[in-house]
């Protein structure tokens, strides 16, 4: 999990908010509208999280089934259902795992990339995420996502094994212009829009890597 900036608005949510929020609270139970579906929406949430689950960082390929997530659930907060800043990407597991899930004890609200740093919460370690010991907002977010399940661990370590083969050239590189060659090649490797980028950043520090600008 990185910090994610909210991207624009899309114009037709702010054109439809109203009335489609208005549609959404008065449909029974049941049979409830899914607006928050529109392409327009969908197309502007890939576009900020390039296409990456906001918790877990895994890539949601468009041919594969993903989730626009509530951050504050639809269920309890039939307000929000259409408020930009409450929506984002999910993959099928973390969508699952969160289902309509919401405390009002701030001390344990699952963490918010768009609201809240991650990395005040959080730490990387190697393909693990865990929380920090005086926490519990990462100890719940990482409990009750399932940060620590075992397709995401082996996904991370193979994208920590081809970082590693990078940050090994350029370790051994001594010839400066060569060496600023292989540092272009690990910064694109641990970009924003590269699948479980806060690991690798981290995994990238551990071995030296200068983090300015990460």
């Amino acid at each position: 999990m990185i910090r994610l900036q909210k991207g624009p608005e899309p114009a037709w949510l702010t054109v439809n908010r109203a009335q489609k929020t208005a549609d959404y609270k008065n449909a029974p139970r049941g049979s409830k509208p899914t607006p928050w579906r529109a392409a327009e929406i969908v197309l502007a949430l890939k576009e900020e999280c390039s296409k990456k689950c906001i918790y877990c960082e895994s890539t949601i390929d468009d041919a594969a089934y993903s989730a626009v997530e509530h951050i504050r659930p639809k269920s309890l907060f039939e307000d929000l259902v259409l408020e930009w800043d409450n929506l984002g990407l999910v993959c099928p597991r973390c969508n699952t795992n969160k289902g309509d899930y919401w405390t009002d004890d701030s001390a344990l609200q699952l963490i918010d990339p768009y609201h809240d740093v991650p990395m005040e919460h959080l730490e990387f370690r190697g393909p693990l995420t865990v929380a920090k010991l005086n926490s519990l907002r990462g100890e719940n977010t990482v409990s009750r996502l399932k940060l620590h399940r075992e397709d995401l661990l082996i996904s991370r370590l193979r994208r920590i094994e081809e970082l590693h083969v990078r940050l090994a050239l350029w370790h051994r590189e001594n010839d400066p212009e060569r060496k600023e060659l292989y540092a272009e090649d690990v910064r694109d490797a641990i970009a924003a829009d590269r699948e479980y980028a806060g690991v690798l950043r981290a995994y990238a520090h551990e071995f030296g890597f200068p983090s300015e600008g990460f």
